[in-house]
C-alpha cells in the first residue's frame, strides 16, 4: 500500500502505521477526558491500552486498503510530535454511501490553527487523490471551536442530527463541503 504524507506550513499528515501506537496510546491518555466529551467511538477502559491502539491502526489499515477508510496522524513539523489525527471514513446508509471527516487534537494545541491546516490537507487529499466527491463533518453545538474550523474550511451547514456520544445521545450540526 503507497504511503501518504503531505506537509502544510505548520504540520504534516501522514498514515498511521501499527509503530505509531504508543505515541497514540499517550496522545489519548494526555486528552481522555476531553476526546471521550465528543468522540462517538466506544472508548472502555480496554481502549486505553497499548494492544487496542495497535488493533486500532491495524483495522484503520486494513480499512485504508479496501478504500473505505483513510486514517493521518497529525504531527506537528517542527517535532514530530502526534498532536492529533484526521479521519476521512464512509459510512453506509440507506440512502446510500457519505464520507465523513472526524479529527481530535490534543487540548495543548487548541486554538493555534492546527487543525485548521490539517482539514485542508485531508480535504485536498479527499477531492484530489481518493476522488471524493463530498465530506460531511458533525460538531456539537457548543463546540464552536469546531464549528468555527469547518466554517473556515469551506463547509456549510446541512442540518442536525443526533450521534451517541460518550452512551448519551447528542444533537449534533451537520456541515458538508462538496468539491
Amino acid at each position: 500500500m503507497k504511503k501518504y504524507k503531505e506537509a502544510g506550513e505548520r504540520i504534516t499528515i501522514r498514515y498511521l502505521e501499527t509503530a505509531d501506537a504508543g505515541d497514540m496510546l499517550d496522545l489519548q491518555l494526555r486528552n481522555q477526558r476531553m476526546f471521550e466529551e465528543i468522540s462517538v467511538s466506544d472508548r472502555s477502559e480496554s481502549f486505553y491500552t497499548l494492544e487496542a491502539q495497535t488493533a486500532l491502526i491495524e483495522g484503520w489499515t486494513r480499512a485504508r486498503e479496501e478504500g473505505k477508510r483513510y486514517s493521518f496522524g497529525i504531527f506537528l513539523v517542527a517535532t514530530g510530535e502526534l498532536i492529533g489525527d484526521i479521519s476521512l471514513f464512509e459510512l453506509l446508509l440507506d440512502s446510500g454511501k457519505k464520507w465523513i471527516v472526524g479529527y481530535v487534537l490534543e487540548q495543548a494545541h487548541q486554538g493555534q490553527g492546527y487543525m485548521s491546516e490539517a482539514i485542508q490537507l485531508v480535504l485536498n487529499f479527499a477531492f484530489m487523490e481518493a476522488g471524493i466527491k463530498r465530506v460531511e463533518a458533525g460538531a456539537l453545538p457548543d463546540n464552536t471551536g469546531s464549528i468555527r474550523v469547518l466554517r473556515k474550511a469551506g463547509f456549510t451547514e446541512a442540518g442536525s442530527q443526533q450521534v451517541k456520544v460518550n452512551g448519551v445521545w447528542k444533537e449534533h450540526l451537520m456541515f458538508a463541503i462538496e468539491k
